[in-house]
């Protein structure tokens, strides 16, 4: 239902008009042939829709825009948003949406959008059972003035002195090009593809250490204006940084699967909705021992929901203009995930798990 059929009946519902008399009123405006009954279940059914996405107005928007285009200022009588509220509204869209962009006056879905490559790899990153030692990251955000190259190595020494076996970073490599958020240009430290590969080729840490990384949606910002993947780009030219596709990827290795993924929107109701979420939304054959999720620069560790222990690794990205504005507070740090596998009838299975959150510390405004 259009975004303003919607709010045409809402608002002769609050005049207490009948469902007969608003038909009618409806079908004209529309010159449409609609039955009462036949309105009021689409009406319903769009109430109940909207209903199951609790406050999360990011979401509501999101799937009307990908329904039709939308006016700001539609989304803003729907949402009931002052200007502000409206801004920001548009901020959160423009930021953690990859196919949402403004256009002549609409924000519109763009179906051309890259989307999520979900490849699958075998790799063979360790063996054997018994204890066995991972560096889990997200979101350095490279090239932006609030990232956190001294910390990021630091990460990469406290990794090598636990004899980490390998390194997985959950997307949001790069900061983006300038366009992932209104006034971002501000934000960022090195400008353009090339300067931006030759800048983190430059400042990568010296390691030994094989890391698996996915884009996000910062990385993708360049794809979608200029047909740029950045960390593929940056990749091939590190031998040590392997690409596995864009905004999520699933790992074989051992027996044990490793999924990483880089989330969307805003983080939801509660900390731990928006990963309960991705993995609700996957095939119980595809969802796999552990999951890494980046995007919203916080911790979490949730074992063992739906058979995968879910881990939200924080950033590597101080706390950014548009983060003050958002009243963000990023959680800045690693991972060191360590497991114990066993071979129990025939089969690698995770039997102990313990994941150490190194906490860098919250750092404002740097």
């Amino acid at each position: 239902m259009l975004t303003d059929q919607f709010q045409f009946i809402g608002g002769r519902l609050k005049e207490e008009m009948s469902w007969k008399d608003l038909t009618t009123d409806f079908n004209k405006e529309y010159k449409l042939g609609v039955t009462p009954e036949a309105l009021r279940k689409r009406y319903q059914r769009e109430i109940a829709r909207l209903e199951t996405l609790g406050d999360d107005s990011v979401e509501k928007a999101f799937r009307l825009i990908k329904q039709n285009p939308q006016k700001p200022t539609d989304l803003a009588k729907r949402f009931n948003l002052d200007m502000d509220g409206l801004e920001d509204l548009m901020d959160d869209l423009l930021n953690s949406r990859a196919a949402i962009k403004f256009h002549q006056g609409y924000l519109v879905f763009d179906r051309l959008a890259p989307i999520p490559d979900n490849s699958k790899y075998d790799i063979d990153i360790f063996k054997g059972d018994g204890w066995h030692k991972f560096g889990v990251y997200a979101d350095p955000h490279f090239c932006s003035v609030h990232e956190q190259i001294d910390l990021v190595h630091s990460f990469y020494k406290v990794c090598e002195e636990e004899k980490v076996e390998a390194m997985f970073c959950a997307g949001d490599f790069t900061a983006g090009n300038g366009t992932v958020y209104k006034g971002q240009y501000q934000d960022l430290k090195i400008i353009g593809a090339d300067k931006q590969v030759d800048y983190v080729c430059s400042i990568w840490p010296d390691t030994y250490l094989d890391t698996y990384v996915i884009g996000g949606n910062h990385d993708l910002d360049l794809y979608k204006t200029a047909g740029v993947d950045i960390v593929e780009q940056i990749a091939s030219k590190i031998d040590n940084l392997h690409y596995l596709g864009k905004m999520s990827a699933m790992i074989m290795s051992n027996g044990i699967s490793f999924f990483l993924k880089h989330g969307e929107g805003g983080l939801g109701a509660f900390r731990s909705y928006k990963a309960q979420k991705i993995v609700d939304a996957q095939k119980s054959d595809d969802i796999c021992d552990i999951t890494v999720i980046g995007h919203w620069h916080i911790n979490l560790f949730m074992p063992k929901y739906r058979g995968t222990s879910i881990i939200l690794p924080g950033c590597f990205e101080a706390q950014s203009d548009y983060m003050i504005r958002k009243s963000l507070v990023p959680e800045v740090g690693g991972v060191i995930l360590e497991l114990k596998v066993a071979n129990i009838d025939g089969k690698n299975t995770i039997v102990r798990q313990k994941p150490e959150f190194l906490d860098f510390g919250v750092l404002k405004g740097v």
